[in-house]
């Protein structure tokens, strides 16, 4: 597991890195509902092309994995329009 671990650590700097600035922008936003959504759409896209990224370059990327990590993008976009009473 550790092997793993170091093989892939700059994906997973990459994707923490990608998570923390979109917390932050929403953050910063917290005035604006409409920029706060901007964030978090800007936040959901990113993690989707950085893990479709990641499964086509180390893995193999099957029509099954997009659709599984668009569905956990999707499920989070939708909390994210609750939580924000959108």
């Amino acid at each position: 597991m550790a092997i793993r671990i170091k093989k892939h650590i700059w994906y997973y700097c990459s994707f923490i890195t990608i998570q923390v600035i979109g917390f932050l922008l929403v953050l910063l936003a917290a005035s604006n509902k409409q920029i706060q959504m901007s964030a978090i759409f800007l936040t959901t896209a990113c993690y989707i092309i950085w893990a479709l990224t990641h499964q086509y370059l180390h893995h193999s990327l099957t029509a099954k994995i997009a659709a599984e990590y668009v569905l956990v993008g999707g499920l989070g976009l939708t909390v994210s329009l609750f939580l924000f009473n959108v």
